[in-house]
């Protein structure tokens, strides 16, 4: 008798134990850490705004300052999501972009350079693009440059290269007559000279974020992503890079990411 009801006990606290460690997971799962945000998100209760490095319960009432305010969220157990307003106002937790095509390696021909060069593209830091081929073959005669408007002053800036490299820097973009001028979002056309002849590739605005800001942001997004292969790490790195800043170029993120994070 003594002996059954020992193993009822057992059997009863093997369970309670099972109960309290799937309980664990599961408040785990509901937890999200606060890596940005848009516009300003307010908690319904306390009436504090969303901030950074905030822990966000799922079902917890929040309230949206405009329609296009929105979160950038991660749960080390289910990965990133986002948080916005749905029609009603209410919130929406919705799973982020994890695929993200984004250019590497070599362009080989005038279609690739258009594609790289085609709406928002995000710089970090300094970017170099390798050119392969002819077509795309740079001197001192046959270059690339780019126009954009200041000051209703139309400015047109020779793009410098080193061999195969066409390189972009905000130092260089952002600089007229030797003095620099405030960085900021700004259209610009990219040209290719050749034999004294422009010939225009497309349109762009690139995007150079503040890096000691990004740095912090990636922090945290690294850490709830520690028991990650450091390929998954980068894959989540760009689509977040992609959601809440601008088209990112493989190359260019992973080199940023090895100098700052030592991410092989």
């Amino acid at each position: 008798m003594i002996k059954n009801l020992i193993g009822i006990f057992i059997i009863i606290l093997s369970f309670s134990f099972l109960g309290k460690n799937e309980t664990i997971k599961l408040a785990n799962a509901d937890q999200y850490k606060v890596i940005k945000v848009d516009g300003q998100i307010i908690f319904r209760k306390t009436k504090i705004p969303m901030k950074q490095g905030d822990v966000f319960i799922s079902g917890t009432p929040i309230e949206f300052s405009t329609p296009q305010s929105r979160a950038a969220v991660i749960s080390s157990a289910k990965g990133r999501f986002v948080i916005s307003a749905s029609d009603n106002g209410e919130a929406k937790v919705l799973p982020a972009t994890n695929n993200v095509s984004s250019r590497a390696g070599s362009i080989t021909n005038w279609v690739g350079l258009q594609m790289q060069f085609s709406g928002r593209v995000l710089i970090l830091g300094e970017m170099r693009l390798k050119l392969f081929g002819e077509s795309l073959q740079m001197t001192d005669s046959t270059f690339f440059f780019l126009t954009y408007v200041h000051n209703d002053e139309n400015i047109i800036k020779k793009i410098p290269y080193d061999n195969q490299f066409l390189i972009l820097n905000k130092e260089e973009i952002f600089k007229i007559d030797g003095q620099p001028i405030e960085v900021s979002e700004k259209q610009m056309t990219l040209y290719r000279s050749e034999s004294g002849k422009a010939f225009r590739m497309g349109e762009f605005t690139p995007v150079f974020p503040d890096l000691e800001i990004l740095k912090t942001e990636i922090s945290i997004l690294l850490l709830e992503c520690a028991e990650m292969s450091d390929g998954t790490k980068r894959n989540e790195v760009k689509g977040y890079l992609n959601d809440f800043y601008a088209k990112p170029e493989t190359d260019n993120v992973n080199n940023w990411l090895t100098s700052e994070f030592n991410l092989q």
